[in-house]
């Protein structure tokens, strides 16, 4: 059986239990980007707290930035007329988003929030919950690690931590330069030539670890030459 998340009174030393006065809009961000690396998502059992503070952002970002960009206002206003009275819609107007810019931008959030009358603590549960949602933009280049049973058993557990060490990031994570991003998916129907890689659409088989340096290399950008 697998434990439950921790509540928050039991994650001791986190940000989610120290008092609200404490954080200011940039903590915020930290907390929500802390949260779901520690978790994986943004556990129920803590979302509480993490909604009050995200209420407060939100407030605060509304008085801030003052209007949404209007174009952005206009497509989330769409894709909320379009699935407003379906079931499940939040997921659906998500992927419509995701679709449309390639992550879901914060100020999106922010603006589905008040179209949804949906607190913005669901939609970053969902959101993170969910590895294919993205919250910042995706990398140039897209790694993909099957994890199917085939590849499993074939030393996918050992690409996929190589692939993590060349890069620099764990799967779900875009890296710093936004060059690459990296995920794992349960199958890519390529059985027979376990384990394998898929770089921007390229599928690569058989891959041995010390193989995954020359794929990663192979279409990184070379770094810019360093002022004489």
């Amino acid at each position: 059986m697998n434990a439950s998340p921790p509540r928050s009174s039991e994650v001791s030393g986190t940000p989610e239990s120290r008092p609200v006065a404490e954080f200011d809009e940039a903590a915020l961000l930290g907390l929500l980007d802390e949260t779901e690396k520690k978790h994986g998502f943004i556990p129920p059992e803590i979302s509480e707290e993490v909604a009050r503070l995200i209420e407060i952002r939100l407030e605060r970002l509304r008085r801030v930035q003052g209007k949404l960009d209007s174009t952005i206002r206009r497509d989330v206003q769409q894709h909320v007329a379009r699935w407003r009275d379906e079931e499940g819609n939040l997921i659906m107007i998500l992927h419509a988003i995701q679709n449309q810019h390639g992550y879901i931008p914060r100020e999106v959030a922010m603006e589905l929030s008040r179209e949804l009358g949906v607190k913005l603590a669901r939609i970053y549960e969902v959101t993170t919950f969910y590895h294919y949602f993205k919250l910042q933009p995706p990398g140039a280049h897209n790694v993909v690690v099957c994890n199917g049973t085939a590849c499993y058993l074939k030393g996918a557990g050992d690409i996929l931590g190589e692939c993590r060490n060349q890069l620099g990031i764990a799967e779900g994570q875009t890296s710093a330069d936004r060059q690459f991003h990296l995920d794992t998916v349960r199958c890519i129907g390529c059985c027979g030539m376990s384990p394998a890689i898929v770089v921007d659409g390229k599928t690569h088989g058989r891959v041995k670890t010390s193989d995954v340096a020359g794929i990663i290399n192979a279409v990184r950008k070379p770094a810019p030459a360093a002022a004489s």
